[in-house]
């Protein structure tokens, strides 16, 4: 099934075969992985690199989650959204700890999870040493989250005993 590639002498084209058309893929998809590839280790070693002193290590900005509301079973269609974190900002640099407090159901858990990537974001960003976690997928990820813990609102159900706070 092999074609042989030749070309037309009228016009200059020239027929390309199936096994040569895959093979190119392969190699435009390799060259795609190394470069994604070498992208991850960049952000990996950013995340893994120590803070400068008075740069943040946690920069959000404009932070919003809406969850949509909506209706019908087949058809869904939104008909509005509930707001559980309308633009929130915050830095916090190296020695500072974050306590976020509030009622019950204003967004706390819902912020913690956002920061986490647990949740997406409806719009804002997430830096964690300059590198906008937001976007990151894989190993990066895995990174930032091996340097972020929550601690929900139980502390004595959420902390390890033989690991230290500080």
């Amino acid at each position: 099934m092999a074609e042989i590639s030749k070309k037309d002498e009228a016009t200059g084209a020239s027929t390309v075969t199936s096994e040569q058309a895959a093979e190119a893929e392969k190699t435009a998809a390799d060259a795609a992985a190394a470069q994604e590839s070498d992208e991850t280790a960049e952000v990996v070693a950013a995340i893994e690199s120590p803070v400068e002193r008075g740069e943040p290590i946690l920069q959000v900005r404009n932070l919003v989650k809406h969850f949509p509301l909506t209706r019908g079973i087949l058809f869904k269609r939104k008909i509005g959204a509930v707001k559980a974190v309308d633009g929130i900002s915050f830095d916090l640099h190296q020695g500072e700890t974050l306590g976020i407090v509030g009622e019950s159901g204003c967004g706390k858990s819902t912020v913690a999870k956002l920061l986490m990537t647990l949740e997406h974001a409806t719009a804002g960003e997430v830096f964690y040493k300059g590198q906008d976690i937001t976007k990151l997928s894989g190993r990066a990820l895995k990174a930032v989250r091996r340097n972020i813990q929550m601690v929900f609102q139980d502390p004595y159900t959420s902390l390890n005993p033989r690991m230290t706070v500080a």
